[in-house]
């Protein structure tokens, strides 16, 4: 954990219980700076990625290679106007504080590279992350609901529908990983791929895991809730300004979850030979990161009725045949 590195420094110099609150203030500002870090980067990279498939530049002018436009970008979002009318207060101000804090939650729980990196070590991490990602329907349907308008109200049914119909899938993918490595730690799951990557023993799985996660996280072409075309733009319509912020950010952090969630139960975390265990943990990371920006412009929305038969009718009978396949090679 990372606070026992910050403290056994701290005590060097300060003694108890002073040292105690030196280091959680440290593991604070360190916190606050890592996850205001990797969203706003991250939508640099999807920004870049995404011009340069569309044969254009990109963000270039704020900072070297465009780095700073995000900062600029939610700096002006701090001064736009408040529009909205006849709306839940409580709702409609709460809903993005939610979703935003249960995403850097997830980010805190996972290791960072390597083990012990993590700034919140608890048993069974996996879980809890799992946990904070099967809220979110709640919280769409809240939104919605606080937006105090039809097309919101309309998108958050269809993002609890449509989340409801893939984490079933994901958390039986979940169990087929922790029943190889014989638990839901990271540390131990990462561990059990030391001889060969569960993505090879089980390529299926991961791409169940993937498709799922996408569609939970409604990056796109599972951005169904939010089909501008049909819904201008779902539960999000009425937000704008810093709450629209909140809701951006969370989703970019969402998207790295998976990324690092992919890595870790499918590709060896950080394993592997010669370059340190960080550097192959950002390599992986990165090429799942790649893999998971990219649908988003080559393939084109499906309906909503047609993603949920999806879900129902394909991934999740899969996902428990894969289980059932998972738990005889173990038992056998």
């Amino acid at each position: 954990m990372i606070f026992d590195y910050v403290y056994s420094i701290v005590s060097r110099f300060v003694f108890s219980p002073l040292s105690y609150i030196i280091s959680f203030i440290i593991i604070a500002i360190l916190a606050v700076i890592v996850t205001a870090f990797i969203p706003v980067f991250i939508g640099w990279v999807d920004r870049k990625y995404s011009a340069r498939i569309q044969s254009r530049y990109g963000p270039v002018y704020v900072g070297p290679f465009g780095l700073l436009q995000n900062f600029a970008d939610l700096t002006k979002m701090l001064g736009k106007r408040f529009i909205a009318t006849n709306i839940d207060v409580l709702a409609f101000n709460f809903t993005p504080i939610v979703v935003a804090t249960s995403s850097f939650a997830m980010l805190l729980l996972l290791p960072l590279g390597a083990p012990g990196l993590e700034f919140i070590s608890i048993p069974y991490s996996l879980l809890f992350v799992y946990t904070l990602l099967a809220i979110s329907p709640l919280l769409l349907l809240v939104a919605g609901w606080g937006e105090n308008y039809k097309y919101a109200l309309i998108g958050g049914f269809r993002g609890a529908a449509q989340i409801i119909s893939y984490e079933l899938a994901l958390i039986i993918v979940l169990s087929s990983v922790a029943l190889l490595s014989g638990s839901y730690s990271i540390p131990a799951i990462v561990a059990g791929q030391s001889s060969i990557w569960y993505g090879l023993y089980l390529p299926v799985t991961l791409l169940i895991f993937i498709i799922s996660g996408l569609a939970i996280i409604e990056r796109e072409p599972f951005d169904v809730p939010e089909a501008s075309q049909e819904l201008q733009a779902g539960w999000k319509v009425e937000y704008s300004g810093i709450r629209y912020g909140f809701f951006l950010i969370g989703d970019y952090v969402r998207v790295t979850v998976i990324a690092m969630l992919v890595t870790y139960l499918f590709l060896g975390g950080w394993l592997g030979p010669v370059l340190p265990g960080v550097l192959w943990f950002i390599i992986k990371a990165a090429i799942v990161l790649m893999i998971i920006l990219t649908p988003r412009w080559i393939f084109g929305r499906p309906r909503i009725d047609q993603l949920i038969k999806f879900g129902w009718n394909w991934l999740l009978p899969l996902a428990i045949l894969n289980l059932i396949l998972v738990e005889l090679f173990v038992v056998l």
